[in-house]
């Protein structure tokens, strides 16, 4: 009769850890997600109120998604790789988000004052198009890696860009396109 009871006990736990198993899987399989089309957001512009130089250039930082660089088979942390493209097509630059092995990023790209677009990864929507404004002497900030974000006063809330899942962009394009 011991022989029945070990046995019961024994699959009765077997059947627990099969559905803690199977519960385990099903909660991390929205993490592996495939995003098959980019997702597009509304333009994002420079953040307010920040005090810029005499240059006519303007400046884009992205956040982008972590990846994992093998440098000398050593893996490192860097924000990953995004391109720029200019509304008019003439510029295609695909950035390389770090300086050196040691350096994390992300690196402000100077531009000239216009319209472009970001095609970038996002932790957690894949592959986004952002469009960005670029103004002088101001820096246009695009937030994707999921962990930075902007610093925010009291009522700058509203006019934030967002991704589907709620996770912030950057600051909306203010009208007249500033």
């Amino acid at each position: 009769m011991d022989g029945g009871l070990n046995g019961n006990m024994r699959t009765n736990i077997f059947g627990q850890l099969r559905v803690g198993a199977l519960a385990g899987v099903l909660a991390l399989l929205p993490a592996c997600a495939f995003h098959s089309a980019p997702v597009a957001v509304q333009a994002v512009g420079p953040a307010p109120q920040e005090e810029g130089n005499n240059s006519q250039n303007g400046y884009l930082v992205v956040y982008s998604a972590w990846g994992i660089v093998n440098e000398n088979k050593a893996p490192v942390d860097h924000h990953s790789r995004y391109t720029i493209m200019s509304d008019d097509g003439k510029v295609n630059r695909v950035i390389i988000n770090h300086v050196d092995r040691f350096d994390e990023g992300p690196i402000r790209v100077p531009l000239l004052a216009g319209s472009y677009k970001v095609s970038a990864l996002s932790a957690h929507s894949g592959r986004v198009i952002v469009p960005v404004i670029i103004a002088p002497q101001q820096t246009t900030y695009v937030y994707l890696d999921g962990q930075t974000r902007p610093n925010l006063a009291d009522g700058q809330r509203a006019n934030l860009v967002k991704l589907p899942d709620g996770q912030v962009v950057g600051w909306a394009v203010s009208p007249g396109g500033k």
